[in-house]
């Protein structure tokens, strides 16, 4: 299994990126009431986290409120 390393800048980012997915997952379970890998598999198929992987745009340096609610205006 391969590892994915996010760059930005040509800088890694990885870090930050895992981050921001835990916390973006964990807002969504919050307010969904539903369990972590199921938000975690709701986010992983939502254009918000297509949208995330794309590093240039800077998305990952929103706050996750700010990417969560991204999220839900799908």
């Amino acid at each position: 299994m391969s590892e994915v390393i996010y760059t930005f800048n040509r800088k890694d980012i990885t870090m930050n990126m895992c981050i921001q997915i835990r916390a973006v997952v964990n807002i969504l379970m919050e307010r969904l009431q539903i369990p972590f890998e199921k938000a975690l598999m709701l986010f992983y198929y939502s254009e918000t986290d297509k949208t995330l992987q794309n590093t240039e745009n800077g998305l990952w340096a929103e706050s996750a409120e700010f990417i969560a609610d991204r999220y839900f205006e799908e």
